[in-house]
């Protein structure tokens, strides 16, 4: 969890400013692209596939 926070503090670093309005939009967004960096091409097809239904 202290690793996830410090990339997210990282990136978030250059949008200085961030209303909290939409931190959750960021936030979701950063998550996606951390799991899919994580879990590679088993993550798109399975988010294809529930797209395609």
């Amino acid at each position: 969890m202290a690793g996830f926070w410090s990339l997210l503090r990282s990136w978030l670093r250059p949008h200085r400013g961030i209303s909290q309005e939409h931190l959750p939009l960021y936030l979701g967004f950063f998550e996606f692209v951390h799991n899919a960096k994580n879990r590679g091409k088993g993550l798109m097809d399975s988010l294809l596939g529930l797209l395609l239904r």
